[in-house]
C-alpha cells in the first residue's frame, strides 16, 4: 500500500502547487499526473494512482494553476501554456524526492492536460515516458470547428475582467438543440458533470472568458514531433467530439517513433475516467510502462 502525503511544488514564477504524493518505496518509478481544463487532483485521479501502485509504480498528482487548492490568479482561469510549464517544475519536485528514481519519470496527461504533457514533454529529454489520454492538440482546429467567436473573446480583454462562462452544458437537450453556452459542448459532459456530484466532488462550474483565447492559442500538435526519442502512447477514444478523435489522430501522425496509440472504440472524451473503460485504458497504461521500465 502507498504511503500518501500532501506536499507543495513551487513553480518558476513562484506560486505554490498543491500536490499529493503516493510513495511506493525508495527510488521507485514516478507518475506525474494533473487534470485537464477544471478539474482538481481529487477528481478520479487517486483511483488511477491506486493502479498504477499497485503495479509499483509512484505517483504525484496536482491541482493546476489557479484551480483547486494550487495558488493562482485569476482563479478559474486555464493557461495550458503555463500549465506545460509547471510540468516542467513539477519533474524537478519529484526527481529530488528520495523514493523517486529520477530517471524514471513519466508524465500523464488528460484532455487538455493531455496537450500540456506533449507540450512539457517535447522540451524535457529527461523523462522515460508520456501517457497522453484524449489529449488537446490544436486550439486554431478547434476553434475554426466550433466557431469560436474570437471577435468577442478579444473585445472583453479588459483589465481584471470577472466575465465567467459556464463549463458544463446544463442538459443533454440544450447540447443537441446548439442552445449552450457553455466550454464542454459535448453530452458526455453532462453525465461527467452528474457522476462528480454522486461522489460528492466540489467542482468549479465556471471560467474565465479568457481561458478561451489562451486555449485556441495553444498548439501541441506543433511540437509533438519533438517528443522522440521519449516514448509516447496516446490513448484516444473513437468517438471524441470535445477534443476531436481525427484531431488527435492527425497530431499521432506527426510524432515520431517511438510512439504508441491506442483507440478504445465506441467511446466518447469523458468515458475513460470511471466505468467500465476505466479498466481497458489502465491495463493499456500499465502495459506501456511495462514496456519502458
Amino acid at each position: 500500500m502507498a504511503a500518501i502525503r500532501d506536499v507543495d511544488i513551487t513553480t518558476y514564477d513562484g506560486l505554490n502547487l498543491k500536490g499529493t504524493f503516493y510513495s511506493v518505496g525508495s527510488k521507485k518509478p514516478c507518475i506525474i499526473m494533473t487534470h485537464g481544463f477544471s478539474g482538481h487532483r481529487d477528481h478520479f485521479l487517486p483511483e488511477l494512482a491506486a493502479k498504477f501502485n499497485d503495479a509499483g509504480y509512484g505517483a504525484l498528482i496536482y491541482d493546476n494553476r489557479c484551480w483547486g487548492d494550487s495558488e493562482g490568479l485569476p482563479r478559474c482561469e486555464a493557461d495550458p501554456v503555463k500549465q506545460s510549464r509547471d510540468y516542467l517544475d513539477a519533474f524537478n519536485f519529484a526527481a529530488a524526492l528520495p523514493d523517486v528514481d529520477p530517471t524514471k519519470i513519466v508524465y500523464w496527461g488528460s484532455s487538455l492536460s493531455g496537450g500540456n504533457a506533449i507540450c512539457a514533454a517535447s522540451m524535457n529529454k529527461s523523462l522515460a515516458g508520456i501517457i497522453s489520454q484524449v489529449p488537446f492538440v490544436s486550439g486554431g482546429s478547434m476553434a475554426r470547428i466550433t466557431g469560436a467567436p474570437k471577435s468577442v473573446l478579444v473585445s472583453h480583454r479588459t483589465p481584471k475582467s470577472e466575465i465567467q462562462i459556464p463549463i458544463f452544458p446544463n442538459s443533454v437537450k440544450e447540447v443537441e438543440d446548439g442552445t449552450t453556452k457553455a466550454i464542454l459542448k459535448d453530452a458526455g459532459a453532462v453525465k461527467f458533470a452528474e457522476e462528480m456530484t454522486r461522489r460528492g466532488y466540489s467542482y468549479d462550474k465556471t471560467s474565465t472568458l479568457q481561458s478561451m483565447v489562451n486555449t485556441i492559442m495553444h498548439e501541441p500538435t506543433g511540437v509533438i514531433h519533438h517528443i522522440s526519442p521519449t516514448p509516447l502512447l496516446m490513448i484516444v477514444a473513437d468517438d471524441d467530439v470535445c477534443t476531436y478523435t481525427h484531431l488527435q489522430l492527425e497530431a499521432f501522425e506527426k510524432a515520431l517513433h517511438p510512439k504508441t496509440l491506442k483507440v478504445v472504440k465506441g467511446t466518447g472524451h469523458f468515458d475513460l475516467y470511471y466505468g467500465k473503460r476505466f479498466k481497458e485504458v489502465v491495463d493499456m497504461q500499465l502495459e506501456f510502462l511495462k514496456s519502458i521500465f
